[in-house]
């Protein structure tokens, strides 16, 4: 009677899981302004994440879908588990509370931008002792922490265009952001006046998407490998994904597109393409 109790409770628990499979839709949640190469502007969702994980999506037997909206919005439907992740998030402790971080297989470093007058700068003290402004999307730079008595303008929801427009005409001073953003857009809007500085701010590290701990899709166990004495990270974390979930499937897969080399022939192939200007009306 056990036994059989037992294989049946088996059954239902695969037939539930086959079943989560074939009617598996992921949610991708971006905000509505551009981040080329990575995505345009709403309602345009092409780009090399939809490309990325759209593949990734379809190896697991799932379709993808994407919902843009404000950056605060979407982060707050994915805290409720509305939303299944985010395709490429920065770490910090609130947000650990509501995200999963899995790595995407892809690079990233922030570095800056300004007005090609200024001096190489090396750190963002050199800001502050200059007194000048900097520019940064509201959530979008927090490795470490600012300097004390940095004057700082966070912009909602602005675009690497909006930034350029406000460093050209003399609204901000200095402009940091993603690498391969700020190449992409240089390459493309190739101009005086503007200089980079690689060296600011930021080391080359692994990106990563931030995972709804409330989908449907996400599964934990507890993390062996936690220490409690140390500060929670990406890599001291009290839980790890569940094998056989979803969400383990998707770390998987983007872990084997990385390593085989994929991910990166994808980033190179959309980092040498020229945007089309918009047709005029």
């Amino acid at each position: 009677m056990i036994i059989k109790f037992c294989l049946t409770l088996l059954t239902l628990v695969c037939a539930a899981q086959v079943f989560a499979t074939e009617n598996c839709e992921l949610t991708m949640g971006y905000r509505t302004n551009a981040r080329p190469p990575y995505i345009a502007e709403a309602p345009d969702n092409s780009g090399l994440y939809l490309n990325l994980y759209q593949e990734a999506a379809a190896r697991i037997g799932c379709s993808l879908k994407v919902v843009r909206a404000p950056k605060k919005r979407i982060l707050r439907e994915i805290a409720k588990g509305n939303i299944d992740f985010y395709p490429g998030l920065a770490f910090s402790k609130e947000r650990h509370n509501y995200a999963h971080f899995i790595v995407n297989g892809l690079s990233e470093r922030y570095i800056g931008v300004s007005r090609d007058d200024l001096t190489d700068i090396t750190s963002l003290q050199q800001l502050v002792d200059k007194q000048l402004v900097l520019l940064i999307s509201p959530g979008s730079y927090q490795l470490g922490g600012l300097p004390n008595k940095l004057i700082v303008r966070k912009p909602p929801d602005m675009s690497t265009d909006s930034a350029i427009a406000f460093l050209t005409q003399h609204q901000g001073d200095f402009y940091v952001y993603d690498e391969s953003t700020l190449r992409y857009w240089l390459q493309n809007h190739p101009q005086h006046g503007l200089k980079l500085h690689p060296n600011c701010c930021d080391n080359w590290r692994p990106g990563h998407l931030g995972f709804s701990r409330k989908s449907r899709y996400f599964s934990a166990d507890a993390n062996p490998n936690y220490v409690a004495a140390k500060p929670i990270s990406i890599d001291n974390s009290p839980w790890e994904l569940q094998a056989g979930s979803i969400a383990y499937a998707l770390q998987q897969v983007l872990s084997q597109m990385a390593n085989s080399g994929e991910t990166e022939r994808r980033y190179q192939d959309y980092m040498q393409q020229v945007s089309q200007p918009a047709a005029t009306p």
